[in-house]
């Protein structure tokens, strides 16, 4: 009896394998019948037909991409083309980037000049898609584009936030992302805050004080200075008989007014100088360090230790350190710019501008004439007497067009100077 079951369930399982193996071949079979049909079809031009027999093909395999792309070539070719980036789209979806398909939207897209359609798309692609090898090429490929904002200036400083400060005719203003003014270029002196509820620093004459956007005064110091700076870290940096101290937010003196020079505060830090060396202090005026400092890297800004990182030099060249005084890397180096972001910063050696990371790891070789620090993942670099951008790949993003260039901001906009003037470009993909 026992004998007699294993016998029947191994008939069982043969049969059982024979259907399958049988339904397998007879697919098989079917579908190549339906391939070789819509390819003769093709042959004679009958596209339609073609996709008919492809589309029947379909239900004879899991992954359908090549089918969809066989039909996605057949729509191109009877000048459907809503249908031909449909089924390329439908491929992407389904099966995620495919080169090919990527490819073919991307192309399709540049040549009908289409250049937004095709920022929109691969943009998506690498939301959802942020390691994939074959959306970075393209994603590479749309942040190369750029446009003109299309406005004039005598001179533009480097973006704070949304804001950057212009001139014309030696009056400052304020100028937004998109090259609107904010604030009329009527003061001898203007900086943009950290937030836009602390108010402008301005300067007319020999008065310093607070005005909002719209241009009213907010605040007004009591006392005379002849400097008034931002608020950052709770403290103001300002200027008294050609010394400089720190006020609080409410412009009451915090510190004595001793030094020489002196930098915003930023991660409880800030730069203070007394005759030719730089020390570091507290927001309560404490000395974090001696005067031993030949210098202290600060940016456009006025910032010395924004994003963490500061570039000291004791005399024989320049060196990281972060906030809590711990020197980050061995490596000194000629020259260096303040880091802006989480992204690479500049640095000089041997007369040449390359790039290092936060850990003070070389990221790209010593290989331009100057250099600014990355910002929104690209870096101002100048070569031939001209300024371009780089990626942190080392790629020229934008070449190299402008007399001089600036740090894009978070809206995607960044300062150039071409010829005489200075403008404002944006890039693509942040349109």
């Amino acid at each position: 009896m026992k004998k007699n079951m294993i016998l029947l369930m191994a008939v069982l399982l043969l049969l059982c394998w024979y259907t399958t193996v049988g339904g397998l071949m007879n697919s098989e079979k079917k579908y190549q019948e339906n391939v070789k049909n819509a390819e003769s079809f093709e042959e004679r031009e009958l596209y339609l037909d073609a996709i008919e027999e492809y589309q029947s093909a379909m239900q004879y395999r899991k992954d359908t991409s090549e089918l969809l792309l066989k039909i996605a070539y057949d729509y191109r070719a009877l000048g459907d083309m809503d249908s031909y980036i449909t089924q390329l789209k439908s491929i992407v979806s389904q099966y995620g980037p495919r080169q090919e398909a990527v490819k073919n939207i991307y192309d399709y897209y540049s040549e009908k000049k289409r250049e937004d359609d095709a920022i929109e798309y691969i943009a998506g692609l690498k939301e959802k898609y942020p390691e994939d090898a074959v959306v970075e090429q393209y994603y590479t490929q749309i942040r190369k584009n750029y446009y003109a904002l299309y406005h004039s200036f005598q001179q533009l400083n480097a973006f704070l936030g949304e804001y950057a400060v212009y001139e014309y005719e030696g009056k400052k203003g304020i100028v937004d992302s998109a090259g609107e003014i904010i604030l009329e270029a009527a003061y001898d002196e203007i900086q943009v805050p950290l937030k836009v509820t602390d108010g402008f620093p301005v300067k007319v004459g020999n008065q310093v004080y607070m005005i909002s956007e719209k241009g009213y005064k907010i605040a007004q110091p009591e006392d005379f200075y002849d400097e008034l700076g931002i608020l950052s870290g709770s403290r103001i940096v300002a200027r008294k008989n050609g010394k400089y101290g720190y006020l609080d937010k409410n412009l009451e003196e915090m510190t004595e007014f001793v030094w020489d020079d002196a930098t915003n505060f930023s991660n409880k830090i800030a730069a203070v100088k007394s005759k030719d060396k730089w020390a570091l202090i507290n927001t309560k005026g404490e000395f974090l360090t001696d005067y031993i400092y030949s210098d202290v890297k600060r940016d456009s800004n006025n910032f010395c230790s924004r994003y963490g990182l500061l570039w000291v030099n004791e005399g024989n060249g320049y060196k990281l350190i972060n906030t809590e005084l711990e020197i980050v890397c061995e490596e000194v180096y000629e020259d260096a710019r303040c880091f802006y972001e989480e992204g690479p910063g500049a640095v000089c050696q041997n007369g040449r501008w390359g790039f290092v990371d936060r850990q003070g790891q070389e990221i790209i070789s010593p290989v331009f004439e100057d250099a600014d620090s990355f910002q929104r993942g690209y870096a101002p670099v100048k070569k031939n007497g001209l300024w371009g951008y780089t990626g942190e790949d080392g790629e020229i993003l934008i070449d190299y067009a402008f007399e001089e260039a600036l740090g894009f901001n978070e809206d995607g906009s960044a300062p150039v100077k071409r010829g005489e003037a200075w403008e404002l470009i944006k890039l693509g993909i942040y349109k």
